[in-house]
């Protein structure tokens, strides 16, 4: 995916209230573009994208479990379900990359959060 595409898709993401992180990976784990400076090493990049293709049962983003609620070959839902610290979603684009979003619990619910990202990658 093109840069000028990615940040297009963060604009239209942004719109929701709610929305924080949101970061593209390729179908290796690396991490192509992220929307702003925030902590995402290269291992944990990879460790979540192994997550979401290998249907683990949770993926770990920025030191904390999410439990992973849907999980298929183009969407992933994952929440943070003790710590009350958001949600983790992802669609894979017609590109074939993994956009991945952290949000927040306002807003939308996790599913809503699932199928808007998915409707915006495909857009």
């Amino acid at each position: 995916m093109e840069e000028d595409r990615f940040f297009n898709l963060v604009e239209k993401l942004k719109e929701h209230e709610g929305m924080d992180e949101i970061f593209l990976l390729n179908s290796d784990g690396d991490v192509i573009y992220k929307s702003e400076d925030f902590s995402l090493s290269v291992d944990e990049a990879k460790a979540l994208l192994k997550a979401w293709k290998e249907k683990e049962p949770a993926i770990i983003f920025q030191g904390l479990r999410f439990a992973i609620l849907k999980n298929d070959e183009i969407q992933l839902a994952a929440k943070n379900i003790t710590g009350g610290k958001g949600n983790v979603v992802g669609s894979i684009t017609k590109e074939g990359d993994y956009l991945v979003a952290h949000t927040r619990d306002e807003g939308l619910i996790l599913l809503e959060w699932s199928i808007f990202i998915n409707k915006v990658a495909w857009s």
